[in-house]
C-alpha cells in the first residue's frame, strides 16, 4: 500500500494543486493530510473576516479540489484541521466526514483491513492568537520553560471569534487527550498527530529550540514499546527538517517523520507492508520509498 502524507499545505496557495497531482502520479492508495490546510495569506480585516474567508476557503477551494481528485482516482483522503487553521470552520468538513473525507481528529478509522489511522491535531502552546487547537501540553510541564508563548487569543469553536485566556493549570491537557484515546487502541496503527514529539528532528525551530510535545512523544514510547504503533505522521515546525537535516527518526520501532513545508512543496510517499506473508514477522511495517531531495 502506498501512501502519500503531507502536511502544513497553508503555507502556499498552490499547495493543495500539487498535493493533488502528486497524488496522482505517485498512483497512491491513501492520501493523509496532518493539519494546517488554510492558506496563510487569505485577504481579511479583523479575525472576523479571516473565518468567512476560511469557510469558503474550504467550501469552495478545498472541498471542490479533493471531490475532483476522487473523481480521478477514488482514494481515502484522512485529513483534519490543525492550529493555524478556526475550528469554527471546519463544520464545511464535518458534513463529509465519513464519504468524502475521514477526519482525523481524536478519531479512529480503518487504513485497511489490519491497520487503523488515529489522529490527534491540538498542539502545545504556541506564541500566535489562534487558540482553538492549543492546550497544555501536561499538568506537570504546561509548556517547554524558555519557550515563548502567549495565553492571550482568541477561539471560535462556538462559529463565533471570542477571546480566550488559555488556562495552563487546567487538567484538560494533550496528556489526559491521549491516556483517553489509549482506550480506543485495539490493533496496529498509524498515528497522525499535528505537532511533533519533543526533542527530537521532528521539533527543532530556526533557533534550535525545541518545541514538539513531551505527552505526544511519550504516547509514541508506550505504544511503540507494545509494538502496536507501526508510524507516527507529524507537521507544525515547517523548518525543523532544514534545521536538523532529517524528515524521519525512530522512537523505539516506530518510524517518526515531518516532511517539513516550504515554497516547494513537501511530502513523502509510505509504503505500508505485511513482511509477516513472507518472513512470519508479527506485524506489518512501514517504509519510506520517496521523500524531499534536499534531505
Amino acid at each position: 500500500m502506498r501512501i502519500l502524507y503531507t502536511s502544513d499545505i497553508h503555507v502556499d496557495d498552490r499547495h493543495l494543486q500539487a498535493m493533488c497531482a502528486v497524488a496522482l502520479d505517485q498512483a497512491v492508495d491513501a492520501l493523509i493530510i496532518g493539519g494546517d490546510l488554510i492558506p496563510h495569506h487569505l485577504p481579511r480585516l479583523t479575525a472576523k473576516d479571516l473565518l468567512e474567508a476560511q469557510t469558503d476557503y474550504l467550501e469552495k477551494v478545498l472541498v471542490p479540489k479533493i471531490s475532483e481528485l476522487k473523481r480521478k482516482k477514488d482514494i481515502p483522503v484522512y485529513l483534519d484541521l490543525g492550529n493555524d487553521d478556526l475550528y469554527g470552520a471546519r463544520k464545511v468538513l464535518e458534513a463529509l466526514d465519513d464519504g468524502l473525507i475521514y477526519l482525523l481528529h481524536l478519531r479512529k478509522h480503518p487504513l485497511t483491513k489490519e491497520v487503523d489511522v488515529i489522529g490527534y491535531m491540538t498542539v502545545p502552546p504556541t506564541p500566535f492568537q489562534r487558540k482553538d487547537w492549543e492546550k497544555p501540553d501536561s499538568r506537570q510541564t504546561p509548556y517547554e520553560p524558555g519557550n515563548r508563548i502567549l495565553v492571550d487569543g482568541y477561539v471560535s469553536r462556538s462559529g463565533v471569534i471570542e477571546p480566550t485566556v488559555l488556562d495552563l493549570d487546567s487538567e484538560d491537557t494533550i496528556e489526559s487527550d491521549l491516556t483517553a484515546l489509549s482506550r480506543r487502541i485495539e490493533r496496529p496503527f498509524v498515528f497522525v498527530a499535528h505537532s511533533p514529539p519533543y526533542d527530537t528532528p521532528l521539533d527543532v525551530l530556526a533557533d534550535g529550540a525545541h518545541v514538539g510535545s513531551r505527552s505526544i512523544r511519550e504516547f509514541i514510547e508506550t505504544w511503540a514499546a507494545k509494538k502496536m504503533l507501526i508510524a507516527s505522521l507529524h507537521g507544525h515546525i515547517h523548518e525543523s527538517p532544514f534545521r536538523s537535516g532529517a524528515v524521519q527518526t525512530r522512537i523505539g520501532n516506530a518510524l517518526c517523520i515531518n516532511p517539513g513545508q516550504a515554497a516547494a512543496f513537501r511530502y513523502v510517499i509510505l509504503e505500508l507492508a505485511w513482511p509477516s506473508r513472507r518472513t512470519g514477522a508479527a506485524h506489518p511495517e512501514i517504509a519510506l520509498s520517496a521523500l524531499p531531495d534536499d534531505i
